[in-house]
């Protein structure tokens, strides 16, 4: 009898495995047929009308369906896979369940979440693109991201101590007006040395940002709920990046017939950012109603300035170098995946759009899955197989001169790679103690933006010297040095924590 109950354990093992492996077949083969269905050459040629022949809709459409589709089967099978732990174990709550029991807090801060992108899609479609059609040099973009995120970095660990010397939530507001008072402003100057000025002071602005968010969040879940929230709060960003982008890809187009002047027009683009700027404000009113959860706040600056003091100050340095080494790919390729597109393949404002708002609807479906890819795996392991096996697709889009293929591998390494985000975020606050938390995230994200800083000014260098295919190259060694990385230094320690942890719940489970 025991044989037979282990050859039918290994035989349901073995379905389970191959299941898994097929579902996520089908989920990249579907999101490559419907970039298929959408990004075929002729639409390159023929911009305008393919954008008015309701073709990003039906891709659209078909690439949501495709990623869902798989992912969908995705979780399906990891549920099914890791059925016979969760029996021998306690009862685990689902998914849903889960989120419902999330603080007041955190639901509103998710609220923040899904309106927060909304005027950063629209941003991140059209700014590169309306300093182009303005006269502006891809080396000046360049030039600009790196003022802007070099001022984010500075501010950054500023930003960390401020945030565990008096709060969290007053930074929010404190750096959402200087940032949109920023951006409006630099929108209507013409002197380059303005522009770059400007580009700082919305840095020093967006720094509280970053550095207060994975805290708050920290400090307002459970650790049974938290690998849920962080991930959630990472999918609705997405989800609210989608529509920001879908906008931002049709805004010149309305823009355009309202003021007359064509759809390339400067102008255009000049009032869709515009009109981006009141949903930034927008997006903080859920923060208004929130009620920060009391936590040990540092008593003084001096305590937290003494960094070789920190408890955790070892961890905190090992997050700082990975920060710097991926802050310097996304600095080498995101912020110019849009000039990308334009100029390498001749994509329409409405294509750029479709295609950046598909990406992040595939990164919000993808980051569904991660709280199971860190029950499965462990967070350190799911952090360096999605991270690693997003390089061969990031070094493939610059080279495959289809933008058919181009546009699907593109969402699929986007899927791919947002997976790894909120790991990164819980992972990074569980190594050190509350009263730490904005300072190692100060430390991380100043890395993170400096090395972003740098990696935009050399990205524009290296793509008028030689090409997007040397830039994106760059970047892919940026990538996987830190997936290596991720796993060399942490992975023995979470192994070893989660040993403890089952050991202490199987203590304290009752007696057979």
């Amino acid at each position: 009898m025991a044989a037979s109950n282990s050859g039918g354990r290994r035989m349901r093992g073995f379905w389970v495995n191959l299941r898994f492996k097929l579902a996520l077949v089908a989920g990249l083969t579907a999101l490559a047929f419907a970039g298929v269905v959408f990004a075929d050459e002729s639409h390159v040629s023929g911009g305008a009308a393919a954008m008015s022949g309701g073709g990003p809709l039906l891709w659209g459409i078909l690439s949501l369906g495709g990623v869902l589709l798989g992912l969908v089967a995705t979780r399906a099978v990891l549920v099914r896979s890791m059925a016979p732990a969760r029996a021998s174990a306690r009862p685990k709550e689902s998914y849903l369940s889960v989120v419902r029991q999330f603080s007041r807090n955190a639901k509103l801060f998710l609220g923040y979440s899904i309106l927060a992108e909304l005027g950063s899609g629209i941003w991140s479609v059209m700014f590169n693109l309306y300093l182009l059609r303005s006269g502006y040099s891809i080396t000046f973009i360049g030039t600009f991201w790196l003022v802007n995120m070099l001022c984010h970095g500075i501010t950054a660990l500023p930003a960390g101590i401020i945030a565990d010397r008096f709060g969290r939530r007053r930074s929010f507001f404190i750096a959402t007006t200087v940032s949109v008072v920023a951006q409006g402003s630099l929108l209507f100057l013409h002197s380059p040395a303005s522009i770059l000025v400007l580009a700082g002071l919305a840095g020093f602005g967006e720094a509280f940002h970053g550095v207060t968010g994975a805290p708050f969040m920290m400090e307002n879940s459970e650790p049974k709920e938290r690998v849920h929230l962080f991930s959630l709060n990472a999918a609705f960003l997405q989800v609210s990046r989608f529509a920001g982008s879908m906008s931002g890809g049709f805004l010149p187009l309305l823009w355009a017939g309202l003021i007359g002047v064509p759809d390339v027009d400067p102008q255009a683009a000049r009032w869709a950012l515009v009109t981006g700027l009141p949903l930034v404000l927008i997006a903080l009113v859920p923060l208004a109603f929130m009620r920060e959860r009391p936590v040990e706040l540092a008593h003084t600056f001096k305590e937290l300035l003494n960094f070789p003091a920190m408890s955790n100050f070892r961890s905190v340095m090992q997050l700082t170098l990975l920060s710097l080494l991926v802050g310097s790919a996304f600095g080498l390729t995101i912020r110019f995946f849009n000039v990308f597109f334009q100029e390498a393949h001749g994509a329409s404002d409405g294509q750029i759009g479709t295609t950046l708002a598909l990406a992040s609807i595939a990164g919000a479906s993808a980051i569904l899955i991660a709280p199971l890819l860190a029950q499965r795996w462990g967070k350190v392991r799911s952090i360096f197989f999605t991270q690693a096996l997003s390089v061969p697709l990031l070094m493939v889009i610059a080279l495959v001169p289809s933008y058919t293929i181009v546009t699907s591998l593109f969402l699929i390494r986007g899927a791919m790679y947002s997976i790894a985000g909120p790991l990164r975020n819980q992972l990074s606050m569980e190594l050190v103690t509350a009263k730490e938390r904005g300072t190692t995230a100060g430390f991380s994200h100043a890395a993170f933006d400096l090395g972003g800083s740098v990696g935009a000014g050399v990205a524009g260098v290296l793509i008028v010297g030689g090409g997007f295919a040397t830039a994106f190259t760059a970047a892919a060694v940026l990538i996987l040095i830190p997936a290596v990385l991720y796993f060399t230094f942490f992975e023995k320690r979470e192994s070893q924590a989660r040993q403890d942890a089952a050991q202490v719940a199987t203590a304290s489970s009752p007696a057979d």
